[in-house]
């Protein structure tokens, strides 16, 4: 029965889970497991797919699934005996909560995985106002809510000049920093044709060589690996430091680094690094770089880190909003990002690759 009435004619992919029926047709790309997994229970009930073991879903994603619940309001077949589903979305909101009601929350029905104490923590936030301005006043709460992804617009600010530059489209990012990628590689090479390039001359005297062009690919394939090392770094250890839950000002700056991506996973607009903190970082190395190396080989490494980190921030954008193809390595990357979100935030920190978790002993288990 549910099967019949979740087939429609129009397009729509729905799904029947404990009785009720979801609309997922605008979640389907964001789907962690990828639209085709979707489509394949396209009008099924997947109760029993939902707890396992092959697809087992965390609380937070039972949450999520809530907010496309639809109603139906009446049903008819059209001339091939298709059946049309005539629905609208569960249309209550926050003033059910603010009136003290036990069944929603903030517009979402309850779900097996939203408890009564979710419930509570959630309304404590008014996401029709600026996150940054409340975050900090859940104190010890704070952990426990920014790691329950929820499915919703919200704004930092209530600056417009501020929020514009919180926020940052994919593309930008391979139109500002490939460019920049160019010029530096570009540069590197000219200046280690003219074998004038003197290495270790200050720093490590003993050593000291003449570069030639051949150390370029070297130097950018350095490059390249120490970016995916730096990846996972930033990532681990100040990405996901613990929050200082007895001051606001640091809670707020946790939020704004990495916790507003852990609660808010799928807004497409803050998946990708902003230009203004991203050049702090670029400067910061390249400094750094440029204390131990000549210009040229620095321009070398540079090049080839900002190449990785254009990649990383692409597949990043993808594992988030791609539908890659079943079992393909982005898949499967995709499947371990997902489970980074919503089961095992405390480890798999690998995005662009896994590589780093291997050594570290954060490879999420059951990860091949």
């Amino acid at each position: 029965m549910c099967e019949n009435k979740s087939r429609t004619s129009d397009g729509r992919l729905r799904l029947v889970h404990d009785g009720k029926h979801y609309d997922v047709t605008d979640f389907a790309e964001r789907h962690p497991g990828g639209k085709l997994v979707l489509q394949r229970y396209q009008g099924q009930d997947i109760t029993a797919v939902m707890k396992g073991p092959l697809h087992r879903h965390s609380p937070a994603a039972y949450s999520m699934l809530s907010q496309y619940c639809v109603e139906e309001i009446g049903e008819a077949a059209d001339t091939n005996g298709n059946v049309k589903l005539h629905h609208r979305e569960n249309g209550r909101h926050r003033a059910d909560l603010q009136q003290g009601s036990s069944k929603v929350t903030n517009g979402r029905i309850p779900s097996p995985g939203c408890s009564d104490r979710q419930m509570e923590i959630e309304k404590l936030i008014d996401w029709d106002k600026p996150l940054l301005g409340q975050v900090g006043q859940l104190g010890d709460l704070y952990d426990e809510w920014v790691h329950y992804p929820v499915e919703k617009p919200y704004r930092l600010f209530s600056s417009e000049v501020c929020e514009f530059f919180s926020r940052c489209p994919w593309f930008l990012v391979p139109t500002l920093w490939l460019p920049l990628a160019i010029y530096f590689a570009f540069t590197s090479v000219v200046e280690l044709r003219q074998g004038q390039v003197q290495v270790f001359t200050h720093t490590f005297s003993a050593l000291k060589f003449t570069a030639s062009v051949p150390l370029f690919p070297v130097m950018f394939a350095a490059g390249l690996m120490l970016w995916t090392f730096w990846e996972y770094c930033l990532h681990r250890f100040l990405f996901h430091a613990k929050a200082v839950t007895s001051s606001p000002g640091l809670i707020v700056a946790h939020f704004l680094l990495h916790g507003q991506h852990h609660k808010v996973p799928f807004d497409p607009g803050r998946l990708v690094f902003p230009p203004v903190p991203c050049s702090v970082f670029v400067t910061l190395f390249y400094v750094m770089y440029s204390l131990l190396l000549p210009r040229a080989l620095v321009h070398a490494l540079v090049s080839g880190k900002l190449c990785g980190y254009v990649f990383y921030d692409m597949t990043h954008y993808y594992l988030h909003h791609g539908s890659p193809k079943e079992n393909s390595y982005f898949h499967r990357l995709k499947s371990y990002h997902a489970k980074h979100h919503f089961v095992h935030q405390e480890i798999g920190f690998g995005i662009s690759s896994r590589f780093w978790d291997h050594p570290f002993g954060t490879l999420i288990p059951g990860s091949s």
